[in-house]
């Protein structure tokens, strides 16, 4: 079966189906295969480089049998270097049916002409087929239903594939007819009969030079054959257009071919409507050559669109596998380079981990050091902060430099109160040397003076004052001052004494910081 679904859309709109010209990027083999007649025109990017036709055929040469052996010679005498085929087809099995349709499209209007084509079919076998727009003056639309045999398709297309080529569409020779009737000089709304000779066969279209296609048939034979007959089938055609769409084939009948002004009278005369001649200038390899101008979109297409684009699926999965062995080559890659990264990590991690352990071990050590030497630091601290400084043997030592000769200190007391040191010290003067009162007070004097002085500045308190010779100094708790001398002292008041005795003795206090 085959199916051209991008026709379902604008069912029953009028279309042009010709450009004009061969599409410059277009490089391709065109084949006419008509009734077994064969002619091929090599197209390289719209340019026509060779072109071939074959013998006469027979009937050994004639069947679709023969098909590859005829292409594979058309390949070589062309010099066609492409990879692609396209068929213009007249057949003896090729058939056309004008079908009436549901008004429905896509998916569902393929079914309907799937199972319209099988009931339409007259040969054995399924049904290769495709389909033609065509207006209805019925509420159901209609269309023009051509059927080949797909056996007969499919040998074409193995054909080609034999000789490494790729057939892509196979068009009836009345839609290259059909493209040639809007050329006629026709008004908008004449209508038309245009027959073609197509080798062995006339090729008959009825439609309008704005698109419309009425009718498309294959007649048996042609008007060289017998012109009588010709003329009837033709007579029958516009009849039914008569009947069926209630028109008038106004513009007469167009005949295009070879010999055609030979049997023009033996036509005439059996035909009421006026018979005229195709402006378009008949060629040997017109048929494929203006099939490659058809506009592939709307043009009938033997080839299902799913036959057509088969290619470019295999390309696109070759595509997606080549693209998944390269992600699949690349996921590999990258898991083993993840792998061996992962590997070179955990060597890293243990690497570290010991280095860790080492580190920590010497941490461990140098800590212990560490407390060790603060212990020894703050028992140091302890010794040498907490002890007090050695004031009273610094102070003893310089009393040793600062007594004079005449003085002799028998007492010393130096402790510490809060931020001071108290000095109280006690002497008496030498009793060998026979001193003054004068001399004992300049020694005196001199001894308070080095106290007071540097280095220690002692300050001196009020005890410490100079008394007058003779007079003891006060006694009361914590004085230094021996009891012998207070007892000396007192002795001055006894009765019976004759004078005052010298005071021989000394008592000194005061502070230092």
């Amino acid at each position: 079966m085959a199916f051209n679904a991008r026709v379902i859309l604008g069912l029953g709109r009028s279309r042009k189906l010709s450009a004009g010209a061969i599409p410059a990027h277009l490089t391709t083999l065109s084949v006419s295969w008509l009734n077994g007649q064969a002619k091929a025109v090599a197209v390289h990017r719209g340019a026509v480089e060779g072109t071939w036709e074959s013998p006469p055929p027979t009937a050994e040469t004639g069947g679709a049998a023969n098909f590859e052996t005829l292409l594979r010679e058309a390949i070589q005498k062309t010099g066609f270097r492409g990879q692609t085929v396209s068929m213009v087809l007249a057949h003896p099995r090729l058939v056309q049916q004008l079908v009436d349709v549901p008004p429905v499209k896509g998916s569902a209007l393929k079914k309907v002409l799937q199972r319209q084509a099988q009931q339409q079919k007259m040969f054995p076998g399924e049904a290769a087929w495709t389909f033609q727009t065509s207006p209805s003056n019925k509420p159901e639309p209609s269309v023009i239903l051509h059927l080949f045999p797909k056996q007969l398709l499919d040998q074409f297309v193995q054909g080609c594939k034999r000789n490494g080529l790729r057939l892509t569409c196979v068009t009836p020779a009345s839609g290259v007819l059909h493209s040639q009737l809007m050329e006629l000089p026709l008004e908008k709304e004449e209508t038309a009969l245009l027959a073609g000779d197509s080798s062995g066969s006339v090729t008959v279209v009825v439609g309008r030079r704005d698109g419309e296609i009425l009718l498309a048939r294959t007649l048996p034979g042609n008007w060289n054959d017998g012109a009588e007959r010709m003329a009837m089938d033709l007579n029958r055609t516009i009849l039914f257009i008569n009947q069926q769409y209630g028109l008038t084939v106004d513009s007469g009948i167009w005949l295009f071919g070879r010999r055609t002004v030979e049997q023009l009278a033996a036509l005439q005369s059996q035909i009421q409507l006026p018979i005229k001649f195709s402006p378009v200038q008949f060629n040997p390899f017109y048929w494929a050559t203006e099939s490659l101008k058809l506009k592939p979109d709307v043009s009938p297409n033997l080839i299902s669109l799913e036959d057509q684009m088969a290619p470019q699926r295999r390309t696109f999965a070759k595509v997606v596998a080549a693209a998944t062995v390269g992600v699949m080559i690349l996921s590999v890659g990258a898991a083993a380079y993840s792998s061996l990264a992962a590997r070179q990590e955990r060597l890293n991690i243990k690497m570290l981990q010991s280095q860790a352990t080492r580190l920590q071990i010497q941490r461990q050590a140098l800590q212990q050091r560490n407390d060790e030497l603060a212990r020894q630091q703050h028992i140091v601290n302890l010794v040498l902060e907490d002890r007090p400084p050695p004031v009273p043997l610094w102070f003893l030592a310089y009393l040793g430099q600062a007594t004079p000769p005449e003085l002799v200190v028998t007492n010393l007391i130096v402790k510490r109160t809060n931020d001071l040191w108290v000095v109280q010290l006690a002497g008496t003067f030498q009793t060998t040397n026979n001193l003054g009162s004068a001399a004992m007070s300049s020694a005196l004097a001199l001894f308070k003076g080095s106290l007071t002085g540097p280095p220690f500045h002692l300050n001196l308190s009020d005890l410490s004052k100079e008394k007058q010779i003779g007079i003891a100094p006060p006694t009361g708790v914590g004085s230094a001052v021996p009891e012998w001398i207070s007892r000396v002292t007192s002795e001055t008041g006894k009765p019976g004494a004759a004078k005052p005795a010298i005071e021989d003795h000394f008592l000194i206090e005061g502070t230092l910081r």
